[in-house]
């Protein structure tokens, strides 16, 4: 069984995240991954995208990011499962939108998950929202994936009962319609044009069918799935746009703007390890 703790980060991100990615406690860091950032420079690429969400008005209440908890039963997992477990549970969580940097310790008798993820969405600016309703979804969540791990379920709901529907869905898993945003989001963030966007989507196991619309379909999926039916925002003039921003990033216009700068020397710490000229 799997519970859950979630808080708010209000006044520093940087050391929870430094925390949560301690060698000591993630086997030299090879129990550390992270979804639309690096874990090296996570603090400085959140902080980028809650810049542009309070430039489009979107950055309201002070929360920085969020701290998600996942305690496991002891001997109940091993590391790597529970990690891909938490890797799992975050990427249905935050459904591609957020940046998030996971770990899995292993310092104590009982392995756990730490999952920090931006307040700010980088796909849209929202802020996410934590509450009782916010927070029972998550224990669905959890719930549905420890038991078709075979693990034990144990986090409040929130429901006194389940329609057919929802329950078909609770024991099918995964809507394909949800991996497929995670995946989209993925390649997307990755690539610089159509073309290396498709070629990242069938190196990510997708089959790829192009005609009037765009459509993908999963290995063991019976059927495609239009990119039309995932909503507007996965339209094939929005996976255009999003890949133009991705190359007015790279082409680094001579009058560069804080954003600019920041994605370059977010790059160039990667590259490199040096950290000076970041701006805050």
């Amino acid at each position: 069984m799997a519970y859950l703790k979630i808080f708010p980060i209000k006044v520093t991100d940087k050391k929870a995240l430094d925390y949560i990615t301690n060698p000591d406690k993630t086997e030299e860091k090879l129990l550390v991954s992270s979804f639309g950032c690096s874990p090296e420079t996570a603090d400085l690429e959140f902080s980028m995208t809650r810049e542009m969400a309070k430039k489009n008005g979107m950055d309201k209440g002070d929360n920085l990011a969020f701290h998600l908890i996942q305690s496991f039963k002891p001997g109940e997992v091993d590391a790597e499962t529970a990690h891909r477990l938490g890797q799992q549970f975050a990427n249905e969580v935050l459904k591609g939108k957020y940046e998030y940097v996971i770990s899995t310790h292993v310092d104590k008798n009982h392995i756990h998950n730490h999952i920090i993820f931006n307040a700010a969405s980088f796909v849209d600016h929202h802020k996410y929202v934590s509450n009782k309703r916010s927070y029972h979804k998550i224990c669905r969540i959890s719930n549905r994936i420890c038991h078709e791990n075979g693990l034990a379920t144990s986090m409040p709901t929130g429901e006194k009962g389940k329609s057919y529907k929802e329950n078909m869905e609770y024991h099918r898993g995964t809507s394909w319609k949800a991996k497929l945003r995670v995946a989209v989001d993925k390649a997307i963030w990755t690539s610089i044009n159509y073309e290396e966007f498709l070629q990242k989507m069938q190196l990510a196991g997708y089959e790829v069918r192009q005609g009037k619309h765009l459509s993908f379909r999963a290995p063991e999926q019976k059927n495609f799935t239009y990119m039309k039916s995932l909503g507007s925002y996965y339209s094939e003039e929005n996976v255009r746009i999003r890949l133009a921003k991705n190359r007015n990033k790279i082409k680094a216009p001579r009058h560069l703007s804080r954003e600019a700068r920041l994605y370059i020397n977010i790059s160039t710490y990667v590259t490199t390890g040096n950290r000076e000229g970041f701006e805050r």
